[in-house]
């Protein structure tokens, strides 16, 4: 590698091995940039935005496309999606003619009063955006009073119809952006021999601000986060909850070639993300992402979901998800095992309904087993086997 001009210090890069430090600031690729922008117009987003804000007054800033453009860049280098960070990529890495392509100015043509200016520029773009697309928009610079927090987090579930198409449009404004890379694999055949197996979880998004202060009557900046409680936490995370739907793969009992223990290649993207308020709307939120999926034709394989979702009331989940075509694989507590009820003659046992000539012995094989015993099937070989042969039994979809 040859040595650039004087902005290098071999005094600096002896001191900060194995990563040279220089004095140059870092230029991104304008190939990275038209990369980001080609995928942010494919989404289709920019022209939803677009509706949103025509004939809104004030000045329009920088355009949402510039802004949106730095904060995939942001993220993709820096892992931030602060404002401040975006103002420094699009002013100081960008090479010249992404700059052209984006509408932003040379930053040595700006002095201390230009660079203000073109943050707030950044700032105003935004704070646009979000306007015309938030339910119900008030003062996120600070913490409200518990009270008029408590209305601005209700407007976020009420049935006004201006809110609720604001909702709907947030969440398709989210489904497209995460829908583009499944899209983008779909087309290169990155998905073929997938079984249609799909992971559903729900995680924890902690919040950047404080909870609330009960002792000082203060609600959080984040007026629809709350409390997350993981799988046998008595701690919560503070923040909000996202559903998201993986390309899962079932293991492959001698290992594959090419995949090893898994049955196929595809990638383990995410499929679906639907961010929500913690404890609301579980089981219909991953019934949406799995809804918006159904477009692409892929096959329907197998659901599985933790206890989260199997406490779930049945036509929020359940029901809805077989609709689809996928056979459920859920976690049940130890004393919910076996024989679970009946339907129209049919014997529910471990979620799935089965012929009532099935064996007791077969039908109660996981009765009172510990989750341990449960999970470590693979070295229990009778209970393996009794899982097996329950299979002739199982009813079948016509």
């Amino acid at each position: 590698m040859s040595k650039p001009r004087a902005w290098r210090s071999p005094e600096k890069i002896r001191k900060c091995r194995p990563r040279p430090v220089t004095d140059a600031p870092f230029e991104i690729p304008d190939s990275k940039v038209g990369q980001l922008d080609a995928l942010l117009h494919g989404t289709g987003v920019l022209e939803l935005v677009d509706v949103e804000l025509a004939g809104r007054p004030g000045p329009k800033g920088l355009p949402v496309r510039s802004v949106l453009v730095g904060l995939l860049l942001s993220l993709h280098y820096h892992r931030s999606a602060s404002l401040a960070d975006v103002c420094r990529v699009l002013l100081d890495e960008l090479r010249a003619p992404a700059r052209g392509w984006l509408g932003i100015p040379d930053p040595g043509s700006l002095d201390a009063h230009g660079r203000h200016a073109f943050t707030r520029c950044v700032y105003r773009s935004f704070d646009r955006l979000t306007t015309a697309l938030d339910p119900f928009r008030c003062d996120r610079r600070r913490r409200l009073p518990a009270d008029e927090a408590m209305l601005a987090a209700s407007a976020w579930e009420d049935t006004d119809a201006e809110r609720v198409r604001r909702r709907a449009l947030l969440q398709e404004i989210s489904d497209r952006l995460v829908l583009i890379t499944v899209r983008l694999a779909h087309r290169r055949g990155l998905f073929k021999g997938w079984l249609g197996d799909i992971g559903v979880d729900t995680t924890p998004v902690p919040a950047w601000h404080h909870e609330p202060s009960e002792h000082r009557g203060l609600a959080s900046v984040e007026i629809t986060a709350g409390w997350h409680y993981c799988g046998g936490s008595d701690e919560g995370i503070f923040g909000h909850s996202a559903t998201l739907l993986v390309a899962a793969s079932r293991r492959h009992p001698a290992g594959h070639p090419q995949a090893g223990k898994r049955v196929s290649q595809h990638p383990q993207l995410v499929l679906g993300l639907v961010l929500d308020s913690p404890g609301k709307r579980i089981g219909p939120n991953a019934i949406h992402a799995l809804t918006a999926l159904a477009s692409f034709g892929f096959p329907t394989g197998i659901l599985a979901s933790d206890r989260a979702y199997t406490d779930q009331v049945s036509k929020h989940f359940a029901q809805p998800a077989r609709r689809l075509g996928y056979q459920l694989v859920l976690d049940y507590k130890r004393e919910n095992r076996g024989i679970q009820g009946t339907h129209e003659g049919a014997l529910l046992v471990d979620g799935s309904l089965a012929c009532p000539a099935m064996p007791t012995a077969l039908a109660q094989a996981t009765l009172d087993l510990s989750d341990k015993a449960v999970r470590g099937i693979d070295d229990d070989t009778l209970l393996r086997e009794q899982i097996a042969a329950r299979e002739p039994y199982y009813l079948r979809l016509k």
